[in-house]
């Protein structure tokens, strides 16, 4: 039978959303909610097309979630730079990094005074003689941005980036987020390593925390960009915290309220730091939400330096993958992913 695609693409998109992968049929919020988190997504770099799915999440419970597998890279925005080439360079030829709860400017002055900065000797990360930053790029940057224990034999004192083009592969990140979260037991699942935090709208991953103590335990550093991100084989181009005008923003329901940036593996959703105004809402919990009018249930980002895109999780998590084609069972015992 002939049709035209123009006119009858809103009806296919019906029947896709009225269906699990496995055929079964889930409840009209859960509709709902999957043609919501369609729209938003549209701004990533999708690959196929997402659906529902069945879940099993990380405390036990088996669910619908949001499945979506998207290109580990900013659809909106451009990586880099990381790392300065001398210490004559400027905060516009480096990235940034986490100090003492403070966002740094990794220029050539930072490089140089890193003895300083740490107060600690050993740090020596530039040719005294010629300025050079000691760096590490291309595809053995990327193999100890992925493993910082690596056996490679690496020296000290290196300022380590990845990009995208050294990867040698397109790295893509399936997500399943639960349609409806399902409260936790306790007060808060705390962050893993496995899931992550949340999914931004550009298809960016909120990752958990940066492991800084294993970094610069080796005199080394893994400079975020100006958007708080940075990149290893693995998981991809990924963000360790909220920076303003990085990533796709979606208005909020009320008026003056902090934009939604994406959502939490537990399915809430996650909003800008402050409102309109530029203040913090009052009333947070430990993991960062609140509950109002109109919206509902939500988190509000940390600030970006913290290091930690929110506090702990309200519900139970959902599953990121790289295998598009895997299963997801949050509750099942995950080997802990390489840094």
């Amino acid at each position: 039978m002939l049709f035209s695609l123009r006119s009858s693409t809103p009806i296919i998109f019906a029947a896709l959303a009225a269906m699990t992968s496995q055929g079964q049929a889930q409840t009209a919020d859960e509709t709902a909610r999957f043609g919501q988190l369609e729209r938003v997504f549209q701004t990533a770099t999708i690959v196929g097309v997402p659906e529902i799915a069945d879940c099993t999440l990380s405390g036990g419970s088996t669910a619908k979630c949001f499945k979506i597998t998207v290109v580990a890279a900013p659809s909106d925005h451009v990586t880099g730079p990381f790392c300065p080439r001398t210490i004559a360079d400027t905060a516009q030829d480096g990235g940034t990094w986490f100090v003492d709860g403070e966002v740094r400017d990794v220029d050539g002055d930072f490089i140089a005074r890193l003895a300083e900065v740490y107060d600690d000797d050993a740090w020596q990360m530039h040719d005294p003689e010629t300025g050079d930053v000691y760096r590490r790029a291309g595809e053995i940057g990327c193999l100890v941005a992925g493993d910082p224990t690596n056996e490679t034999g690496q020296p000290d004192n290196i300022c380590v980036e990845c990009e995208l083009g050294y990867v040698g592969k397109t790295v893509t990140q399936t997500y399943f987020i639960p349609l409806i979260p399902v409260i936790a037991a306790g007060t808060g699942d705390r962050i893993g390593p496995n899931s992550g935090i949340g999914l931004a709208f550009n298809g960016v991953k909120f990752d958990a925390p940066a492991p800084l103590d294993l970094i610069l335990g080796g005199h080394t550093l893994g400079p975020f960009d100006d958007c708080t991100g940075h990149i290893n084989p693995h998981t991809g181009y990924h963000y360790h915290g909220v920076t303003e005008g990085c990533g796709a923003r979606v208005a909020a329901a009320i008026e003056g309220h902090a934009a939604m940036i994406g959502v939490a593996m537990d399915g809430f959703d996650i909003y800008d730091r402050l409102n309109s105004g530029g203040a913090e809402p009052d009333g947070l919990d430990a993991c960062r939400g609140h509950e109002i009018e109109g919206l509902g249930y939500h988190y509000h980002a940390n600030r970006t330096a913290e290091n930690q895109v929110i506090g702990c999780f309200t519900a139970e998590t959902g599953c990121s993958t790289d295998d598009p084609d895997a299963p997801c069972d949050a509750s099942a015992p995950q080997r802990r992913p390489r840094p």
